[in-house]
């Protein structure tokens, strides 16, 4: 688990400014937008700070420490893998099927003819049912 530790609020802020400025690179933000990122990004950070007293645990034990790649419920971000799909467009069944040798080369064929992936060939011929 990803874990920074602050021994004062100053710190804490100068890791916020900093991160601000990468996300923002990596975005391509200038100008005013650049501007508007960070103070938004800085006030989600001061906001944290709040409502996690951490003022008060620095008082009591010198130190905060922050997980600071979980998102708000408490749980890692998914973010590798195949993006997904708009609601509108999404299939919600899946079928898995083994094939063999003579089908499968028939199906690789007929998708290379027509230009058209496994699954849309699939759906086209169930469609002819």
């Amino acid at each position: 688990m990803k874990e920074l530790t602050f021994k004062s609020y100053g710190q804490f802020l100068q890791f916020n400014e900093h991160k601000a400025m990468e996300k923002a690179v990596m975005k391509g933000l200038e100008g005013d937008e650049l501007e508007k990122f960070k103070l938004e990004f800085l006030q989600r950070a001061k906001t944290m700070w709040k409502e996690y007293d951490c003022d008060q645990w620095l008082e009591k034990h010198g130190y905060v420490i922050i997980n600071v790649w979980k998102d708000g419920s408490g749980k890692r971000k998914v973010i590798r893998g195949r993006p997904k799909k708009l609601d509108s467009e999404k299939y919600v069944h899946t079928v898995h099927v083994r094939l063999d040798e003579e089908t499968y080369r028939q199906l690789t064929n007929h998708c290379q003819e027509n230009q058209i992936d496994v699954s849309e060939a699939i759906r086209g011929l169930i469609k002819t049912l």
